[in-house]
């Protein structure tokens, strides 16, 4: 099938830009995009091609699973990389937005409110994802209790802090969602670190608060990683993100990130490691990805493709694409692929079930934002504002408060 992974990919992202501007036609969801102003337009846009990278990826992955049997990394360089540069440039824009906002908030920077955003971001969604998975592991197992309650209940506890072990002794679990979740183990550790990042490089305590401090980022990286240990070249991602805070605090930098020539840079690099290069998890390409991203900081929107409005609802989805894409490719490409009949060495009918899929994944990333991660943002919005108000009112009454 791989032999034009570049029009694959193509085919892919224009037939997902299309189901986005079909999507927004519809006035409920148009409206939605009138509610970002104030946001990085670029980075939103941006968003979206990641995610849609991801699951071209793992597309490609399912592909060659019907032929060896196995999983692994794609051989067409193209597909292998479009995934991981992905998942860096997610990270890199973590890194980004929350150390941008804790130059700007210092000391002030309400750890609380923080917390109680992260939380309401990410498992509004996941915790029907994972409903939906220990249904299919029930399927799976015949409508079978398998392992012992207490065994189960372990493991499903495990899932809710990201890990991904086995669930009703189903081999595999963590492939029915294409292993996702692994991601959300750095995100949660750059969030713990955040204030001990901050402690080190921004409050400038002493020598020994600052050791303290970095011996504490050691230790996290054990609790958080203590299945499956954090690796250094994932973390060196978000690095690139802090260096773009900086970045654009510098207004000749800006103003270069969004000319031309720096547009034409953006993609020419984000060709070269895309094409050329064999790791993007090194210090070479993330060095470069770290260039591209600086222009997108800047608010280049590299020829119109970051402006557009059906890419920026892409990206206003992006989690749900993310999140979801590998459980759609499980259900789709792994489970009633084999039984329609199809010989497993011609492409066209799987390139014809990926095109289906595209356009599947469009409307379900929209509906599940719509209906899980929109009313979750906004509940812990407003969990976060009743904290400022109680904080405040114990601050204006310090009697109350003895």
């Amino acid at each position: 099938m791989m032999a034009t992974p570049l029009l694959l990919s193509i085919a892919v992202y224009l037939l997902a830009l299309g189901s986005a501007a079909l999507l927004l036609k519809i006035p409920a969801i148009a409206d939605n995009l009138g509610q970002l102003e104030g946001r990085a337009t670029t980075i939103d846009g941006l968003r979206g091609y990641l995610a849609l990278g991801v699951f071209i990826h793992h597309a490609a992955i399912a592909w060659h699973f019907h032929q060896s049997g196995q999983i692994g990394m794609p051989p067409e360089r193209l597909f292998a990389q479009i995934g991981q540069v992905g998942v860096a440039l997610f990270f890199m824009i973590t890194g980004f937005l929350f150390w941008d906002r804790l130059i700007k908030q210092k000391r002030q920077h309400d750890w609380g409110v923080f917390a109680i955003s992260r939380i309401f971001r990410l498992y509004p969604l996941y915790l029907p994802l994972l409903a939906a998975l220990l249904a299919t592991v029930f399927y799976l197992s015949d409508w079978n209790l398998r392992e012992s309650p207490a065994q189960l209940l372990k493991h499903v506890s495990l899932w809710l802090i990201f890990d991904r072990p086995d669930l009703n002794l189903v081999q595999g679990t963590g492939n029915l969602i294409s292993n996702v979740t692994w991601t959300l183990s750095y995100e949660v550790y750059f969030y713990l670190a955040l204030p001990l990042l901050g402690m080190v490089f921004l409050y400038r305590g002493s020598l020994l608060k600052t050791v303290a401090c970095l011996v504490g980022l050691y230790l996290l990286a054990q609790v958080v990683g203590w299945e499956h240990s954090l690796k250094k070249k994932y973390l060196l991602s978000f690095a690139g993100g802090i260096a773009a805070a900086y970045w654009v605090r510098s207004p000749a930098l800006m103003a270069w990130g969004r000319s031309r020539l720096a547009a034409i840079i953006a993609v020419l690099l984000l060709i070269v490691v895309l094409t050329l290069l064999r790791k993007t998890f090194a210090v070479f390409p993330l060095l470069l990805l770290s260039v591209v991203f600086f222009v997108v900081v800047s608010g280049n929107d590299l020829f119109g493709a970051l402006r557009l409005p059906s890419a920026r609802w892409l990206g206003e989805v992006s989690y749900s694409t993310y999140l979801l894409h590998g459980f759609l490719l499980w259900w789709l490409a792994y489970h009633y692929y084999p039984q329609m009949g199809f010989a497993m060495d011609q492409p066209l009918p799987f390139i014809a079930l990926i095109a289906l899929c595209t356009p599947l994944l469009v409307v379900v990333s929209s509906a599940t934002f719509l209906l899980f991660e929109k009313p979750g943002i906004a509940k812990g919005k407003a969990l976060a504002a009743r904290l400022r108000r109680k904080r405040e009112a114990l601050q204006a009454n310090p009697v109350e408060k003895a």
